[in-house]
């Protein structure tokens, strides 16, 4: 059942629309044969025998049961057989007896009120009947052919003392067939009103689109245009205050950017000095390991400002050939000393940033390298490209594997100060995977650790 079920907005909005319009005009077109069938009624001869069935229960209920019994006679003797009941002109178009005899039942009832009971008389003749015709009888007029529509009908009714005398009435005619031309109306007003609706329906979710593109886009790093303020007055809202929050994002990202980069050129004149004063201790020891700790320090800065300006990365997206990407940089790494493999391949290219996916490819295999000796990477293609990075190293505690991508974080045990690292290569990493839509995740395998780039083919 879900499946026929839009997953858009837009369907699903469509949708309920058009099935809301189908169904009432499915309920009008039942009520129109139900008003054709009434009228069809009160205009017949059926109306008049119904008037004078009334009529003459109401008498019998206001006499004595001896006045009863006598007026009973009187009227059972002036009645026709049903022979003669069976030339009274009517349609032979057969339709619901069923249903007819539901309506003459109810209209009836109402002409009598509540004080009395009609009801349909079951097979076999009643003891007593009483013929009542209406005034447009022919005894002359050919009979109808035989079925159902050809039999009279019985309703016996109850009398407020509770005696009940049984009533016999030639069928009413059943009400004029339904044009088919109203179904083909009612198809031409449902086709135009589905395209009204479908206007209707894209001029509403079409700002919810934009607001979602422009949002995922966003959230991967990249600056969109303000989106134009359209809509309802809640789109407008919600499109005013998206715009509101990138420009503030983004005055925040570039402060945090400018105060780094101040500081960073601030910096320098004192670690220069530093630096120099440094030289000048005879200690060597003492001075190799001051001079690691401007090292560091100065290598913490600049990974700082390359995270910060990595967030406001305006490299534009473009067709990468992922293969190429990866026996490139299993080249570089191979000519550093390194154990590189690449198994597997991409079976078009990848829309993205292929700078960005070269630093966080590289940060990947470069960790592989230093902490597990080697780097495997296989490649795996699809609704989404996967690639795994597997080392032969100790890997991590499960406790730390989501600390490991915190910037400056480090594991003692296997990432030390003496390395150069400043803990923010996976940091980054995961940054360049969430800002293309995908996810960068860890886990320990047997013999190593493993890391797992997603990167999905389409994107919300």
């Amino acid at each position: 059942m879900t499946r026929l079920i839009p997953d858009s907005l837009f369907g699903r909005l469509l949708l309920a629309t058009l099935g809301a319009v189908v169904i009432t005009l499915l309920i009008l077109a039942g009520l129109i044969v139900r008003e054709r069938r009434e009228v069809s009624l009160l205009e017949s001869s059926a109306d008049s025998s119904l008037a004078s069935i009334a009529e003459t229960a109401a008498n019998l209920a206001r006499v004595s049961p001896p006045e009863r019994e006598a007026m009973l006679a009187d009227l059972h003797a002036r009645g026709r057989n049903v022979d003669e009941l069976r030339r009274a002109r009517f349609s032979e178009r057969r339709e619901s007896r069923e249903m007819l005899e539901r309506t003459v039942i109810s209209r009836l009832q109402q002409k009598l009120g509540d004080d009395f009971q009609v009801r349909p008389v079951g097979p076999g003749r009643p003891p007593r009947d009483v013929v009542v015709l209406s005034d447009d009888r022919s005894a002359s007029a050919p009979p109808p052919r035989e079925g159902p529509m050809g039999r009279p009908f019985l309703l016996e009714v109850v009398l407020p003392d509770g005696e009940a005398v049984a009533f016999r009435m030639p069928p009413p005619r059943p009400g004029p067939e339904m044009p088919t031309r109203i179904f083909f109306d009612i198809g031409v007003l449902t086709l135009i009103l589905g395209l009204i609706l479908y206007g209707m329906t894209r001029t509403i979710t079409r700002p919810l689109g934009k607001l979602a593109k422009a949002a995922d886009a966003v959230g991967r790093g990249m600056s969109v245009e303000p989106l134009p303020e359209g809509g309802g007055r809640e789109l407008r809202a919600a499109t005013r205050a998206f715009n509101s929050m990138q420009e503030r994002l983004r005055r925040y990202l570039d402060s945090r950017t400018r105060v780094l980069a101040a500081m960073s050129h601030d910096m320098r004149t004192p670690l220069t000095r530093l630096r120099l004063r440094v030289e000048s201790i005879e200690d060597e020891q003492l001075r190799a390991r001051c001079t690691a700790d401007l090292d560091e320090m100065s290598n913490m800065i600049r990974g700082s400002l390359a995270v910060f300006r990595g967030l406001n990365d305006e490299e534009p997206a473009i067709a990468i050939d992922v293969n190429e990407l990866l026996a490139a940089l299993r080249d570089e790494h191979v000519e550093l000393g390194g154990t590189v493999t690449v198994s597997g391949h991409a079976a078009q290219p990848y829309i993205g940033k292929p700078l960005a996916l070269k630093r966080c490819l590289g940060n990947l295999i470069q960790n592989a390298i230093q902490y597990g000796n080697e780097a495997n990477l296989s490649v795996e293609d699809g609704a989404a490209l996967v690639i795994r990075v597997r080392d032969r190293g100790p890997g991590i505690p499960v406790e730390a594997l989501d600390q490991v991508f915190e910037p400056f974080f480090r594991l003692e045990s296997s990432r030390n100060r003496d390395t150069g690292g400043t803990g923010l290569g996976l940091s980054i990493a995961r940054d360049i995977a969430q800002a293309h839509g995908g996810t960068l995740t860890l886990s320990n395998i047997e013999g190593g650790l493993e890391a797992t780039l997603t990167l999905p083919r389409t994107r919300a």
